[in-house]
């Protein structure tokens, strides 16, 4: 039969591979809530990558038709002031020239804004991703420690309680 100081030592040794496992455990979890965490951050910037390249195509069809609508308005003046007998105007037709071009382009200035803000997010959430998964690498390897801790601890009452 053991001595007391015996049992005390196997008890401090289970105890310590219980905690070891313990936070082996603990660390797997973080580590999955990590990778969770990643696994959605990639997620999100493939959803606002894929709603850049939507905002870039939408702001490039409104546009189109601003254009076309901008040529046609255009287009029946001139023939209204045509049929009316009325000369053409150079400087009223610039003007309608030049403010449909402006309007054309401020559509596709917000596009261009819009779609970037959408690639910027990406960008942000991609680095999300990363830092979760170092997060998770940095919780296994703690385990890791903190176990080897425990287990070293126990070791070293064990080996006082034997002498």
């Amino acid at each position: 039969m053991a001595d007391p100081i015996s049992w005390m030592a196997i008890l401090s040794a289970g105890t310590a591979a219980v905690g070891a496992i313990g936070a082996i455990q603990q660390g797997q979890q973080a580590n999955a809530a990590a990778q969770s965490d990643a696994n959605m951050a990639e997620y999100n910037a493939k959803m606002n990558e894929i709603q850049a390249r939507q905002a870039y195509a939408g702001a490039g069809r409104q546009e189109e038709e601003q254009r076309r609508r901008a040529r046609a308005q255009i287009g029946q003046s001139l023939a209204a002031s045509a049929e009316a007998g009325a000369g053409l105007n150079g400087d009223v037709l610039r003007t309608s020239v030049f403010d449909a071009e402006s309007d054309a382009l401020a559509i596709r200035y917000e596009g261009d804004l819009k779609a970037q803000g959408l690639k910027d997010s990406a960008a942000l959430q991609r680095s999300s991703a990363v830092v979760a998964r170092d997060r998770g690498k940095q919780a296994i390897t703690g385990s890791y420690l903190n176990a080897g801790s425990a287990l070293l601890s126990a070791g070293t009452s064990y080996y006082k309680g034997m002498k």
